[in-house]
Formats: structure tokens, sequence, C-alpha cells
């Protein structure tokens, strides 16, 4: 196994973008009475997917400082995998709801398109710093 490839200033923002917003919106999610809900997410959530969603942002956001702190990208690998492929998923089944079910997610709620960006970043920036990024430096991206 060779040295361990850095955190390069890109992923870094990327991992910042991620814990900035993933963080207080989980725990929104997580500790936040539902009148919420209406306010911080586009479209209608119980208590439960509400507190459902927080632990997967949490858990990517805890992932993420965990890997600032060793500052490698091999530390970083898991949490971005988790992100890259949570919000591909998340974005797809959006674009098909707003398809086939107009109106479930909430268009004119200004966080929706936070959500939207954030996501669209996320995978963006997920598939690149793992999948390209690493190849230059000789690491396995899985």
């Amino acid at each position: 196994m060779g040295e361990p490839v850095p955190l390069p200033l890109g992923l870094r923002l990327l991992m910042a973008i991620v814990i900035g917003v993933s963080v207080p919106e989980g725990l929104a999610l997580l500790l936040g009475p539902e009148s919420w809900y209406t306010v911080i997410w586009g479209w209608s959530l119980t208590p439960m997917t509400a507190r459902f969603t927080a632990g997967l942002y949490l858990t990517v956001a805890l992932g993420f400082v965990l890997a600032w702190r060793r500052n490698t990208w091999e530390a970083a690998r898991i949490p971005l995998a988790m992100l890259w492929s949570f919000a591909g998923i998340a974005l797809a089944s959006a674009m098909y709801v707003i398809a086939y079910a107009p109106g479930v997610i909430k268009l004119d709620r200004p966080f929706t398109y936070v959500w939207f960006f954030l996501y669209i970043v996320s995978v963006a920036g997920g598939l690149y710093y793992h999948l390209v990024y690493p190849r230059k430096f000789g690491a396995k991206p899985f």
C-alpha cells in the first residue's frame, strides 16, 4: 500500500458544504417540532421519516468530520460513497415524483432548491472525488 492520498481543497470544500448543511438540517429534523418540516423540507414528512433522514444526514456529516481530522482520501472514501449514492438515488426519485406525481414535491419552498443544489453538488463532486481523483495517485476507488 502506498502513501496516503491527501484531501484536496475541492473535496474539503464539498465536505464543508455537506457538514455545514447536514448538521443543522439533521438536528432540526431529529429534534425540531413537526411545524418546522414545512419550512426546512421540500415535501411532507412524518416524524419517523424526518428522524430517519436526520440519521442519514448526521451519519455522513460525522464520517466527513472524522475524515477531515485524518486528512486522507482513504478516510473519506466511505462517507463519500454514502454521500453520492444516497444523493443520486434521492435525486432520481425526486425527478420521477416531479414528473409523475406533480405537487408532492413543493417547488414553492425555497429550501427545496437548497436541497436540489446540495444533492447535485454531492453527486457530481462525490463521483469525481471517489472515482477520478484517487486514480491520479494510484489509489483504488473502492
